[in-house]
């Protein structure tokens, strides 16, 4: 949670103030004025998380852009693409984002995560980044990774942000009722900073966002480890959680993703089948990879299907601890996906949804005591006050 400071014309101040009020677990409003020498003095005294300017107020009070620069509080200017002029302002201002003024309500909840200083020295912890993968198909993957971003961002009031790196037959935008526009193809030419990251995420609810796999398999093919490691980059700077769906199998997009990860969670289900291709991700992550013990965590997922495997049986083929256990849930997975919703929220009592927050709350609390887990190197690369005249 931050405080926000607004200097800015009317009708946008009025919307501003609006919008704050939709997000009271995320930011307070602690002052607002359209007068920018009132608002450098505030800011002086007060030391909001954050001065949110709208360029019209700068534009025409030039002789503060001085004092403004000498602020402590970061500023988050608004304004529109007007041949430069508005970035050369933010430029002059020190200001730590520019954002379009047409995309404002798209783009400002991640601009102020990034840019406020916190209330709570938690809000400002290194951002967490988690693997979700098996190494076969249809065991749950993309259930779990939905279902888990939906529920830390929940639990957390932190941003979330899912990755769907099932690059040719992703599912992340079908399972919350999406169709994307922009996906991350759309990033495989040209340079990867926070605006473009910005304009093809998909905001899913409330600190909640996607961003899409490619919409064809021949889009695939042009995202590459290279690439994610300079989309990580950004996402760790915007986000506190980052969600890697991944697709089965080795690939180079794969194997960057599962070595930039803090954890990597292989879901496993007692099946025969399933138990061999997990149980030799497991070696190849030991042996070959190197992972330290503590970053690889298993998943039984469908516990209580009645397959004859236990989960003791699982530990031992597999020779690794259970670390958590997802129930059968019948029909509620498909069920959910088929509404285009996350049933940890939609269906919360039910035990899978239970279970899910537990592992959330699980991770929460890892980043919390900040556990850093080793990684080898990649291979490849409250009160306010209203001023109004």
């Amino acid at each position: 949670m931050f405080a926000v400071y607004m200097a800015a014309e009317t009708a946008l101040g009025d919307a501003w103030e609006e919008w704050l009020r939709q997000h009271p677990d995320d930011a307070v409003l602690v002052g607002r004025t359209n007068d920018l020498g009132e608002a450098v003095r505030d800011c002086r005294r007060d030391l909001p998380g954050v001065l949110l300017l709208d360029d019209q107020v700068l534009a025409k009070d030039s002789l503060a852009m001085a004092p403004l620069a000498d602020l402590v509080c970061p500023i988050v200017l608004v304004g529109l693409p007007d041949g430069g002029d508005a970035a050369r302002r933010a430029l002059a201002i020190h200001a730590k984002d520019l954002i379009p003024l047409h995309h404002w309500r798209e783009e400002l909840m991640v601009s102020l995560n990034k840019a406020a200083l916190p209330l709570y020295p938690r809000d400002r912890q290194e951002a967490q980044v988690l693997a979700v993968f098996s190494s076969k198909g249809g065991v749950g993957k993309t259930t779990l990774s939905v279902n888990l971003a939906a529920a830390l961002a929940e639990r957390t009031h932190d941003a979330v942000v899912i990755v769907d790196l099932d690059l040719a037959f992703g599912d992340v935008s079908t399972m919350l009722g999406l169709t994307p526009e922009t996906t991350i193809y759309d990033l495989s030419s040209g340079p990867i900073d926070s605006a473009r990251v910005r304009r093809v995420i998909q905001p899913v609810a409330n600190r909640l966002s996607v961003l899409a796999a490619p919409l064809t398999p021949e889009q695939a093919e042009d995202v590459n480890g290279t690439l994610l490691v300079r989309l990580l980059e950004v996402l760790k700077d915007e986000y506190a959680y980052v969600i890697l769906d991944l697709a089965p199998g080795y690939h180079d997009v794969n194997v960057t993703a599962l070595d930039l990860a803090e954890v990597v969670l292989t879901i496993c289900t007692p099946d025969v089948v399933t138990l061999r291709a997990v149980g030799q991700a497991l070696t190849l992550f030991r042996e070959d990879f190197r992972y330290p013990a503590d970053k690889v965590r298993l998943v039984l997922n469908r516990t209580g299907s009645r397959t004859g495997i236990e989960r003791s049986d699982v530990s031992r083929i597999l020779k690794s601890p259970v670390h958590f256990e997802l129930p059968s849930a019948g029909s509620l997975p498909v069920r959910a996906a088929n509404q285009g919703v996350a049933f940890v929220l939609a269906e919360s009592s039910s035990p899978l949804a239970q279970a899910i927050v537990s592992l959330a709350d699980s991770v929460a609390k890892g980043r919390e005591e900040t556990v850093g887990v080793s990684r080898r190197t990649p291979k490849r690369g409250g009160w306010m006050r209203s001023r109004r005249s």
